[in-house]
């Protein structure tokens, strides 16, 4: 980060939270282009700001610190519900915990001190700490129950609260450091950044007993349904048997993003013994053939299986099952979204991945770890951030139309994502974008490949930078290191 320019950081906190706060403070610092120098204990004078215990000395920056903080992050507990502190800033009602009443700064002639510890807060919803101590407990599911969260609570889900904070050191710098001050930019010149990503359960849905099973299923259903099963048995026999080509859909899928110069990242399945005979593609010559061919330039993620991100043998063999395709796959998400935080970063790091996209609930869209930004997720057992950069799923497609889910028309999801794009665009940030091969199907998904054209389309006539998941990565190291 020698480009940008340094601000200095006074801690005095306990020595067993200083990893922590210094995690939080590093994040918020590559948000807003900053390199931050630490130093610790004794009144520094050049210091911009200051955390830590109450101190008689005036600095241009200084955040609330409670000597408690320390201590309930080394217990496993939950913060409590009836203290989650809510106050309004740009329109926005935002959650704070571990801080003190009333309002979120309080101002003087030469210095701003927050009411708020926006460190500490932080710190809870960068580590996912609800999910964690539930996972301790033994309420730990493969998949987060997204109904057990803090957002879903306080229906703040929406709401990047971490980017937030962000923007409040940012409104007290302007006052206070306004040298600090300068436009956050994305491929140095863009606004805010798209990044997208397909992730490929079946490379052909309708191969082997597919169109039989969903024939019998119609007719089965028709008296309850009549409408939608007349609907589905014609538009299958003519779509599935005259039209439905899967390559042809997915080359179509790579000419529209090439001509639209943005770049996305593929997630393949790499394992050859699903119950579902057709995610077990990776094994078909034919399909190996396509993948070879189309996919050849794109960024190739692994879509593991749900034991990869439980189990490091599942996730070498799979990683080495995509290797043998020519390909050299350096990011992760893993199917179903299934992922306990603490334990499958360990086993991605020390597998040597670069960058997940599972952080995201299947239930729900928006920021599961409150942050829309790349960050390092927090390795709360050894005291230290993981080398896994986690670049967070904010919208998936299932989530917006699926029943069991938000069940959004077009038109209503839609709407959700220009909002969406807008939040970016307004704070600078990061949406991301996950669509499925098979939701372009005209015939099950009507409407909804064409919504992932839209938001494309919108998002860069509002001059987004949209582009793979790798592209975002390789843009943040740059900030991180």
């Amino acid at each position: 980060m020698e480009k940008y320019p340094n601000i200095n950081i006074l801690l005095k906190v306990p020595e067993k939270y200083l990893p922590k706060a210094e995690f939080v403070l590093r994040t918020y610092c590559y948000i807003l282009r900053l390199n931050p120098t630490f130093f610790y204990g004794k009144h520094f004078e050049g210091a911009h700001l200051y955390y830590g215990v109450p101190t008689k000395y005036d600095y241009p920056l200084k955040i609330y610190f409670n000597i408690g903080t320390a201590d309930f992050f080394e217990k496993r507990e939950l913060y409590p519900l009836e203290k989650v502190d809510f106050c309004k800033f740009k329109n926005e009602h935002i959650p704070f915990l571990f801080s003190r009443d009333g309002a979120i700064f309080s101002f003087a002639d030469e210095s701003c001190s927050f009411r708020k510890d926006i460190i500490a807060s932080g710190f809870y919803f960068l580590t996912c700490w609800h999910e964690y101590i539930l996972n301790y407990y033994g309420h730990s599911k493969e998949r987060i129950d997204y109904k057990q969260s803090l957002q879903y609570r306080w229906d703040f889900t929406e709401i990047p609260v971490v980017d937030v904070y962000c923007q409040m050191l940012l409104y007290a710098m302007e006052i206070y450091c306004p040298q600090f001050i300068r436009e956050i930019s994305w491929a140095e010149k863009k606004r805010f950044a798209v990044s997208l990503s397909h992730d490929i359960d079946y490379w052909d849905y309708w191969g082997g007993s597919a169109k039989v099973d969903v024939f019998k299923y119609n007719l089965k259903t028709f008296l309850k349904r009549p409408l939608n099963a007349t609907y589905k048995i014609g538009g299958h026999l003519w779509h599935k048997n005259l039209i439905y080509n899967p390559w042809k859909t997915m080359r179509t899928l790579v000419r529209r993003e090439t001509e639209r110069e943005v770049r996305s990242t593929w997630f393949l399945l790499a394992r050859t013994d699903f119950p579902d005979k057709r995610q077990n593609y990776i094994g078909d010559v034919k399909a190996r053939v396509q993948i070879m061919d189309l996919l050849a330039e794109q960024d190739i993620g692994l879509h593991g299986s749900p034991q990869s991100a439980f189990d490091p043998l599942y996730l070498a063999e799979e990683l080495s099952n995509l290797r043998e395709l020519g390909f050299n796959p350096t990011g992760f998400r893993t199917h179903y979204l299934h992922f306990n935080y603490q334990q499958s970063f360990s086993i991605l790091e020390d597998a040597g991945i670069k960058y997940d996209s599972t952080l995201g609930y299947w239930e729900h869209i928006g920021f599961r770890a409150g942050i829309s930004f790349p960050f390092y997720p927090f390795n709360i057992a050894e005291n230290r951030p993981f080398r896994v950069l986690e670049i967070p799923l904010i919208v998936m497609d299932t989530t917006l139309h699926s029943p069991k889910a938000m069940n959004l028309s077009y038109f209503s999801a839609k709407r959700s994502l220009k909002r969406l794009i807008d939040i970016a665009e307004k704070y600078q940030s990061h949406l991301s974008l996950l669509w499925h091969n098979t939701t372009f199907d005209p015939i099950d998904y009507p409407f909804w490949g064409k919504l992932y054209w839209d938001v494309i389309d919108y998002a860069l006539k509002n001059q987004g930078w949209v582009t793979s998941l790798k592209d975002i990565y390789e843009e943040w190291v740059t900030l991180s290191y």
